[in-house]
């Protein structure tokens, strides 16, 4: 109960004040219960105090111990309690105030892109900056078994996302994304290179497939990607029949700087007819329109475009829902995530490329990114993008391998090897 000196306070202060009052009336209520809670453990075990009787339990004076209360770390005199013959006796209630989810208090910390330091002084001096990152790193070592581990075979995934990020000179990571035919999104696996190369995109291709992610019985996978000719490679060599649709988003910013500032706006507008275009016809007639318009304007993008058509277009001549165009025309559902796992890693310095340090990243930041994903938009149409996807005679295979093959004139060389990650992360 608050007695009448304390209301009297309570009612004269302002709202600042009245609630620091009442804080420090809650936190002395409970330091009190511990200690009330203390002594009626030492006395059912030793029974009352100057009154011996025929307990093996003796007290043994007291010592100084720390235990979390309020959310505090705060020190105490506890007692201490000896059994005549097996020594020192643990108090429960003692053992139970000086447990607390460190670990896991830390590892949200550093997953929301605190410091290892910074996670340190949010502990409130309950453990140092080195402690921290040893619970850090055997967190993420597990997240990275556990993400490693999953059986993707069960999934029925009807396309695939794959895009890099660059991390430091030399240090890149491909990335991949599947859909289900139920709308629902997961990262599927990463790996390590020094460039945005084949043998890169061709390892994680590997080990995807080693871990049951293939074509489906009777249908081919829709590969969305960047521009990068390294992606395209390998994605033609192991799944030659796969659908690859070339991120518009990408091809526009791209184009885009190759033009005259006066030309931008009507370039932007075509751009966004090609997205909306529903199926082949539609995306054809707007595709034309588009390399028209930039064949008076710049005549190497133009034909450039031209080169790329079938990538550009592989999801339009599926003849699917437009309501997808959204999620199939570009790369932004795993760029998105890619955005996030950067922001949380901003902290990172340096990387070390000798250890498991890069793949403990990714692992963990993959699982915390994919914990916050929602199903694509327009979901109840995939079963019709599945159809779509049933082979068709009429898809040569020259045309799929020669996305990889025909360079981007009208792109630099940076565009030529790989997106920059750096740029659009």
């Amino acid at each position: 109960m608050i007695d009448t000196t304390l209301r009297d306070e309570l009612i004269q202060a302002s709202p600042e004040e009245a609630s620091r009052l009442l804080n420090n009336v809650l936190r002395g209520c409970v330091r009190s219960a511990f200690f009330d809670a203390l002594g009626a453990e030492v006395e059912e075990l030793c029974g009352a105090k100057y009154a011996p009787n025929d307990s093996p339990f003796r007290r043994a004076g007291s010592e100084e111990g720390t235990v979390w209360l309020n959310g505090e770390k705060q020190s105490v005199r506890r007692p201490r309690v000896r059994h005549e013959h097996e020594g020192e006796v643990s108090l429960e209630v003692y053992r139970a105030a000086g447990q607390r989810s460190l670990f896991d208090d830390v590892v949200r910390h550093l997953e929301q892109g605190l410091s290892q330091r910074g996670a340190a002084r949010a502990s409130r001096g309950s453990l140092s900056k080195s402690a921290a990152s040893r619970m850090w790193e055997a967190k993420s070592r597990e997240q990275l078994a556990h993400f490693r581990e999953r059986d993707l075979g069960g999934f029925d995934f009807v396309a695939l996302m794959i895009d890099g990020v660059r991390l430091a000179n030399e240090v890149w990571v491909m990335v991949a994304q599947g859909i289900t035919v139920e709308g629902d999104k997961m990262m599927l696996d990463f790996e390590e290179g020094s460039s945005e190369s084949a043998a890169a995109v061709g390892d994680l291709i590997a080990r995807l497939k080693k871990r049951g992610v293939d074509e489906p019985a009777g249908r081919r996978l829709l590969v969305v990607r960047d521009g990068s000719a390294a992606i395209a490679s390998a994605v033609s060599r192991h799944w030659p029949l796969a659908v690859q649709q070339e991120c518009l988003v990408h091809m526009q910013r791209h184009t885009r700087d190759k033009l005259r500032k006066r030309d931008k706006a009507d370039f932007d507008r075509h751009c966004g007819t090609l997205r909306k275009a529903q199926g082949r016809q539609a995306g054809e007639e707007a595709f034309d329109g588009l390399i028209e318009f930039l064949s008076g304007r710049n005549a190497a993008a133009a034909l450039a475009l031209r080169e790329r058509r079938d990538a550009l277009l592989g999801f339009h001549r599926l003849d699917a829902s437009a309501t997808l165009n959204v999620t199939f025309l570009n790369t932004n559902s795993i760029e998105n995530s890619l955005r996030n796992w950067r922001e949380a890693t901003g902290n990172v310095k340096r990387w070390k490329e000798g250890g498991d340090m890069v793949s403990r990243w990714m692992a963990t930041g993959m699982l915390w990114a994919e914990a916050g994903f929602r199903r694509i938009r327009h979901a109840e149409d995939l079963g019709e993008l599945a159809s779509a996807l049933a082979p068709a005679s009429s898809t040569p295979a020259r045309s799929l391998r020669s996305q990889a093959s025909v360079p981007d004139a009208g792109a630099s060389a940076e565009d030529r090897s790989g997106d920059n990650t750096v740029d659009k992360l």
